[in-house]
């Protein structure tokens, strides 16, 4: 039991004092908002929290208008007071118990120690079963969460854009993949491949001493997966397509069909596995086409636009390739359009839940990165992936398929699912409709911690749930691995990878072709000056100009020249339209078609053009390289 010493009180209760709630005036320099203390009563160690702190003054109004003509300020009596929130006490069986007789004014208040702070809030998880998530908001006790209740309870994570939720994200999947838990991550904006990196940040680095962590890389249990194709370290993401029922096929349609439409498919599926036992999208597309139904027009249209996505194939990927012990899946989407995510989302999220059931891959963990995209509240849209999340949210526990749900826009992820989340981590957020909307949903949550919720800093959350008897305020700690959500800073120079200036010059192709040497005696026009095809586009007819005057192609079929550029740029790891485009900006700002500014062009030293036509001028003075 924590004792008082007369040393070690910071202050004594006064006023009207009640069982849940009491002010005590303060008499220690050390005391701060948010500070655990303990106040002594009959009922046993009871564990508060300081809401708030006043300063109060004997100076008036009067007063204070004099002040400022006088040079000296006079000496201004002040004294400080603390509003204190009550959380309890543990009784002998261990369950948290709150007062029912109010404390004594007069009584000795004191900083609470680690033990009564960790046993009353329930921080009962340790560094073998938990999760480090930082450390307790005003002390230096580290913040672990039971994994075991973080997986199988399902998690939100919940700030405004900025607030550091994919950066808590990242530190909680860090403590995952160092206890060897399964996970799989829809990755919205690619930010998570950075979890190959150890952390760089000088800033960071600075903290990390007083948190006890090291910079750190997962990638041997990382894989990255992409539907857009297999390229550099991405494995191709493609999904099963091969005997789909028409269930299935309706829970993805990106547009609902009537029941008529749904008759037609219903009985064009019925019909070719009768003579079929292994078919294809493109084999039920045939059949609805087959019908005599006026209905199979749009059918055929919807079933034209789930093919168009380009992810169903014959050998799709095998869940048990996404979900392996102490492996972390992660489904890239960056540059995959949205209508597209969401098919890819609910399809991929129902093979695994399938999978999981038939115990045919371990419990993991799903991650859903902008979840307000891919599960909106009604009224803010309609997916087709709202459905099959849903349903992992209430009975994804009971066979041990966990779901973690991030988001920027509370008010916009379907409350359903919000609810069915035990555990809570929540970073700033400051629209008012978000704020309703996560005190609605989540659990032991106050209008008073909602408007903490809008103070709090970056970096600090508040958390609920996970064995924890009440929401904490924890510093989030900093990353092992690099964070990839980080803002782009325009205002820096050299800090915008998607900036390249017009002036850059482009490279030239590692296998240029070159062009047939003109007679010595009498110079014949350039085939730069040769009319180009009609059919072109004024972007490529420049490309095609530019290109020809600098020696690299000699065609002036402008198809021949973006193909054999295109290929160039690849092979030189450009990025071909940023490659084109330079040739392109080239011509429009010095490679005129007449007259053109060969003195301020930046590839004046490598082109044959212009050493042609200095040649006829004066000799010797321009020499390709």
């Amino acid at each position: 039991m924590q004792t008082e010493r007369n040393n070690d009180v910071v202050g004594y209760i006064y006023g009207n004092v009640g069982s849940t709630e009491f002010k005590f005036a303060v008499n220690s320099e050390h005391i701060r908002k948010f500070d655990y203390v303990y106040a002594p009563h009959k009922e046993g160690n009871m564990l508060a929290q300081i809401l708030d702190i006043k300063q109060h003054s004997d100076l008036n109004f009067e007063d204070a208008t004099t002040i400022m003509g006088q040079e000296e300020q006079p000496h201004i009596k002040t004294k400080v007071s603390a509003e204190v929130e009550v959380i309890g006490y543990r009784d002998k069986r261990g369950l948290l118990q709150s007062p029912r007789t109010p404390f004594n004014a007069g009584s000795g208040i004191t900083k609470a120690d680690e033990s009564l702070i960790r046993k009353v809030l329930g921080l009962s998880a340790a560094k073998e079963n938990g999760a480090y998530l930082g450390l307790l908001k005003g002390h230096e006790l580290p913040v672990y969460l039971n994994i075991d209740q973080l997986v199988q309870k399902h998690i939100s994570i919940l700030a405004k854009t900025g607030g550091g939720k994919s950066y808590a994200c990242g530190v909680l999947v860090e403590e995952m993949l160092k206890k060897k838990v399964p996970l799989v991550i829809i990755d919205t904006h690619g930010e998570y491949r950075s979890l190959t990196t150890k952390n760089k940040s000088k800033k960071d680095k600075k903290n990390m001493e007083r948190f006890n962590i090291k910079p750190n890389d997962y990638k041997n249990q990382i894989t990255e997966y992409s539907p857009t194709g297999a390229r550099g370290n991405f494995e191709h993401l493609t999904l099963n397509g091969v005997n789909l029922e028409a269930s299935e096929i309706l829970d993805v349609l990106p547009a609902k069909l009537s029941g008529p439409q749904k008759g037609v498919l219903y009985q064009a599926i019925k019909e070719i596995k009768e003579y079929k036992s292994y078919y294809t999208l493109r084999d039920i597309i045939d059949g609805v086409g087959r019908s005599k139904s006026n209905a199979r027009w749009n059918v055929i249209a919807s079933l034209e636009s789930l093919d168009s996505i380009g992810v169903f194939s014959e050998n799709g990927t095998d869940p048990k390739d996404l979900v392996k012990s102490g492996n972390c899946s992660i489904v890239n989407m960056k540059g995959v359009p949205p209508d597209v995510q969401t098919v890819i989302v609910a399809r991929l999220t129902q093979q695994l839940f399938e999978q999981r059931k038939a115990g045919k891959v371990p419990g993991f963990l799903l991650i859903v990165e902008e979840a307000h995209n891919y599960c909106p509240e009604r009224g803010f849209g309609n997916v087709v992936s709202s459905g099959i999340l849903r349903t992992i949210a209430s009975e994804g526990r009971k066979f041990g398929m966990g779901l973690a749900i991030v988001s920027q826009r509370p008010a916009k992820v379907d409350k359903n699912i919000v609810s069915q989340c035990n555990t809570n981590i929540i970073l700033k957020v400051t629209n008012p409709n978000d704020l309703k909307a996560i005190v609605q949903s989540v659990e032991g949550l106050t209008s008073k911690t909602a408007d903490e919720i809008q103070r709090l800093p970056i970096g600090v959350a508040l958390i609920s749930g996970a064995s924890l008897q009440m929401p904490v305020m924890a510093e989030i700690r900093p990353r092992e691995t690099q964070h990839g959500g980080q803002s782009v800073q325009i205002s820096k120079k050299g800090n915008n990878p998607e900036f390249i200036p017009q002036k850059t010059a482009p490279q030239p192709p590692k296998n240029p072709v070159q062009q047939k040497p003109e007679p010595k005696s009498t110079p014949s026009p350039t085939v730069s000056e040769e009319k180009p095809k009609k059919h072109a586009t004024e972007k490529a007819e420049r490309v095609t100009r530019v290109a020809n005057r600098l020696g690299w192609i000699s065609t002036t079929n402008t198809d021949e020249a973006i193909e054999f550029l295109t290929e160039e740029a690849k092979k030189m790891d450009e990025n071909v339209f940023k490659y084109l485009e330079s040739l392109s900006q080239l011509a429009v700002n010095f490679c005129h078609e007449t007259d053109p500014n060969c003195i301020k062009c930046p590839m004046k030293d490598g082109c044959n053009y212009r050493a042609k036509r200095g040649k006829t001028k004066k000799k010797g003075l321009f020499k390709r390289k």
